[in-house]
């Protein structure tokens, strides 16, 4: 039996997304060359952090409630991974489920 993600796909999608562009951009750029205080990258990667958690905790309740094969190494790869890899689980997630439940 499949369950439904406890949010809308396209939020995942969203929330991944924008831990990793932030992330990226703070951590890639250096803000205070630009003219931009510090607290503006540490707000990013704030936010980056925050939605990259929000997105790993959901994603790994739902590998586990829906009892998908190699839920193990689905959660060790969102959490090392920042929910990143969390996207390509999202994009195949009817496949899984229907190898997981035959």
């Amino acid at each position: 039996m499949k369950s439904e993600l406890l949010v809308p796909k396209n939020i995942l999608f969203a929330l991944i997304a924008f831990g990793f562009l932030f992330n990226f951009s703070a951590l890639s750029f250096d803000f205070e060359k630009m003219g931009i205080p510090l607290e503006v990258s540490n707000v990013l990667i704030s936010l980056g952090l925050i939605s990259s958690f929000i997105a790993t905790i959901i994603l790994i309740v739902d590998v586990f409630k829906n009892n998908v094969n190699a839920k193990y190494i689905w959660t060790v790869a969102f959490l090392f991974s920042g929910g990143l890899i969390g996207f390509f689980y999202l994009r195949s997630r009817d496949y899984y489920l229907k190898i997981s439940n035959q």
